[in-house]
């Protein structure tokens, strides 16, 4: 029988649920509830405390700790040109693995490199450690090289030169359904399965990115239409280094402090809500996905007298992923627009572009909560693979006989690990955001307080997430929330 409460409560949750996959579930020392409320209460108090200390708001602006200048040599300029160089050349190598390379996924360096090393280790670092991507963006190397090439024939055309006007109203829309594509690629239609389709979207993806950068100009493409160096720029704003192009020099800030920093960037950037929303989509459909809640979902696509769709994993899963990101986003706007009529500071759309951002920390947590346990477990097949890409017997670096260590990180380690993560990341959400406001609020007090929606909304948030997240990896005896959450598969 459909539980409609049991539906609402994963479809409000991070989507953490198939992060993991151990043999063994960890076997909590404390009934999960406890780690639950007190999650919430740590987020919850954390308001509190800015809310006692708001006097102390206006000294807060986020400022750069240390800046180191870089001074521009022959040297660095050498060491950047090799770097780029390596990336475009293994990324070709990437590709000829794909359509050369093993049959077997799990044997192909293609799959493995894509998939874990590039989309999860990439992000993760990215996220830790600043936007990096630029340097190492085979995409964008491969279009100077191009240029440089015309101009040695003859093309006067600079790196800049533009056809066309991006249009202002496009925005990040055209980056938004990209990275739900993307999404929809790896979990509806797995191509991640199939080396030589994942090559082939690479190669598609090679042309429309070569192309939108001579139609509408390097810089306006990548921070608008690339949805990879878009996501990477989000991401990067987490990170506690950046590189200041106008004073050549590299910063180091706390975790977070860019998105401060960069809200006068992005914030009249029509799509920026929509875009970080869908970061957070796609991983939470991941993980649903993946979880008993997927049979709940198909269930009442058959209690609503469409059992064609549910019958149908590709349409299915299409709807799933829109209804995910369209109920994440109407919950967000929701929030926005309750702290809009409440405090009259701003429109509701104004304050969702401006909340975005604090929404990336809770991106970065969700995304380590997810994806760590496999960059470390399979992330390892890079060892090996990189001395045999093609398949064809070699042992380049001596690593081809390397096999991962399964063992190297367990089940309980993961589970606090996700824990610590998603708390975290809500609590430095909720900076983030007070930061946020003080750039466009005079009064503290009303920086304190037009958070308020947004800081119920992490709560929620953040004890639904741990609800998820504890369904596939661990036990409690001494629970409750199994009797309540996790239900029959319905009756087909």
């Amino acid at each position: 029988m459909f539980n409609f409460c049991s539906f609402i409560i994963f479809i409000l949750a991070s989507g953490v649920a198939n992060a993991h996959s151990f043999d063994e579930r960890y076997d909590l020392p404390i009934p999960l509830e406890f780690f639950i409320v007190g999650g919430g209460l740590v987020v919850g108090l954390s308001f509190l405390l800015l809310l006692i200390g708001e006097k102390y708001w206006s000294n807060l602006r986020f400022r750069s700790a240390v800046q180191i200048s870089i001074p521009f040599s022959r040297l660095m300029g050498i060491g950047v040109l090799l770097v780029r160089s390596i990336s475009l050349l293994f990324s070709c190598l990437v590709l000829a693995a794909g359509f050369w390379g093993s049959g077997n996924p799990l044997l192909n360096l293609a799959t493995n490199f894509i998939w874990i090393n590039w989309w999860l280790g990439c992000s993760m670092a990215i996220a830790m450690l600043g936007n990096f991507w630029p340097l190492l963006n085979p995409w964008l190397s491969l279009f100077d090289l191009i240029q440089f090439i015309l101009q040695k024939l003859g093309f006067k055309k600079g790196n800049e030169y533009a056809g066309y006007q991006y249009p202002k109203w496009l925005g990040l829309y055209l980056a938004t359904a990209l990275l739900l594509a993307w999404s929809w690629m790896e979990v509806v239609y797995p191509i991640a399965y199939v080396p030589a389709r994942v090559t082939t979207i690479a190669l598609i993806w090679t042309f429309l990115n070569l192309c939108g950068m001579f139609l509408f100009g390097k810089s306006v493409w990548q921070s608008r239409g690339d949805v990879f160096a878009v996501y990477f720029s989000m991401l990067g704003q987490f990170g506690i280094f950046a590189y200041i192009k106008q004073d050549r020099a590299i910063c180091l800030r706390l975790p977070g402090a860019g998105i401060v920093q960069e809200l006068a960037v992005w914030r009249g950037v029509n799509g920026f809500a929509a875009f970080i929303i869908a970061m957070l989509s796609i991983v939470l459909f991941d993980g649903l996905h993946g979880s008993q809640v997927w049979n709940i979902f198909l269930g009442l696509l058959q209690y609503l007298g469409l059992g064609w769709v549910a019958s149908s994993s590709y349409l299915s899963g299409t709807i799933g992923l829109l209804l995910v990101w369209a109920f994440f986003a109407g919950l967000y706007y929701f929030s926005c627009s309750l702290s809009s009529r409440l405090f009259s500071l701003a429109s509701p759309s104004i304050l969702a572009n401006i909340f975005a951002g604090s929404l990336i920390p809770i991106a970065v947590a969700y995304l380590i909560a997810h994806g760590f346990s496999s960059l470390i477990i399979q992330g390892q097949n890079i060892f090996f693979l990189i001395s045999d890409p093609l398949s064809l017997g070699w042992d380049l670096f001596g690593t081809a006989a390397y096999r991962p260590n399964i063992g190297i990180i367990d089940a309980g380690t993961t589970w606090y690990l996700a824990v610590s993560s998603i708390v975290i990341g809500h609590v430095i959400a909720l900076v983030v955001s007070h930061g946020l406001t003080l750039k466009v609020a005079h009064a503290t007090r009303a920086v304190s307080l037009v958070t308020l929606p947004q800081t119920v909304l992490m709560i929620l948030f953040t004890m639904l997430s741990l609800i998820i997240i504890a369904e596939p990896m661990t036990t409690s005896e001494f629970s409750l929330l199994p009797d309540i959450c996790f239900v029959q598969e319905p009756q087909q």
